[in-house]
């Protein structure tokens, strides 16, 4: 006996599959259903290649958004600027505040050196936008000439780039460099190093001559000085004596000159008293 399916029992199995897979996918996607309250927008003079709608946004390593939107500046606002516009949808109030000052918050985390940036994610070639405060960068924000729709927070070069800027800067500083000119001064630099090192072995070589003749002089020096002594005592001697003899000398030529002095002062009194003894016998005096 053949039994009927149970159409009822089949019907209802399906649809539960089907309410249940469809619970799953909005629960797996709400993320995706949910509409964003918050957009910023930061501008790229590099190239963006790495990351496309839906790339995680992160400040500080926290996941808080997705990029929404890239394209072209040109294609949005009215400049002539090559740089890439990149919109994110903000989907957590950590970062920001409510909408009427969403403006004013942004514009102070700007100042205290808020950028946004691209981070490489390993070796995958892919990459992802990143938000943190760099106050201490010496980058220069990017010249806009127009007035962006959302929030506007600068971008900062990612690490990859400042570092290929400076190879290149240092490749064409090194290209500047006039090897030829260097190789001619080091040529130039050792001869005049050659040249000092003879001038030094002749002045070496004449300070070791004149060192021996002072030796030999100092050493026939040390031999004569006990002659030379004795002939200076000898003659220090002999200047004493005369020294001796010529104060006796004096003595007796100052008792002489007293003598005649006394003399004459005698005359000249017996000529005041007796002018006429000059021609006769002067007279006899009483004592």
């Amino acid at each position: 006996m053949i039994r009927k399916p149970h159409y009822f029992a089949v019907g209802v199995f399906v649809l539960a599959s089907t309410a249940l897979g469809l619970f799953g996918i909005v629960a797996l996607s709400s993320d995706a259903l949910r509409s964003p309250k918050y957009f910023i927008e930061t501008y790229i003079d590099e190239s963006v290649q790495g990351i496309d709608i839906g790339t995680p946004f992160k400040f500080r390593g926290v996941k808080v958004g997705n990029v929404s939107e890239i394209r072209m500046v040109s294609e949005e606002y009215d400049t002539s600027r090559m740089y890439v516009m990149i919109r994110i949808a903000i989907e957590s109030k950590t970062l920001l505040a409510e909408t009427d000052t969403l403006a004013e918050r942004i514009e102070q985390q700007v100042a205290d050196g808020l950028r946004l940036k691209l981070v490489p994610q390993g070796i995958t070639g892919l990459s992802f936008v990143e938000a943190d405060y760099y106050p201490d960068s010496d980058t220069p924000m990017l010249e806009i000439d127009w007035t962006p729709e959302y929030a506007y927070i600068p971008s900062t070069p990612a690490i990859l780039t400042l570092l290929s800027r400076s190879l290149e800067r240092i490749a064409a500083d090194v290209n500047k460099i006039d090897l030829e000119a260097i190789g001619a001064n080091i040529e130039s630099i050792s001869s005049n190093l050659n040249l000092l090192t003879g001038d030094l072995r002749d002045i070496t070589r004449r300070a070791a001559e004149s060192s021996d003749e002072v030796i030999a002089n100092v050493h026939q020096a040390s031999v004569d000085l006990p002659v030379l002594t004795s002939n200076l005592t000898a003659s220090v001697a002999t200047l004493e004596q005369l020294i001796n003899r010529s104060d006796r000398d004096v003595d007796q030529i100052l008792a002489n000159v007293r003598y005649i002095t006394d003399d004459a002062r005698e005359l000249i009194r017996m000529l005041r008293r007796y002018p006429g003894m000059l021609l006769r016998e002067p007279p006899e005096q009483d004592f």
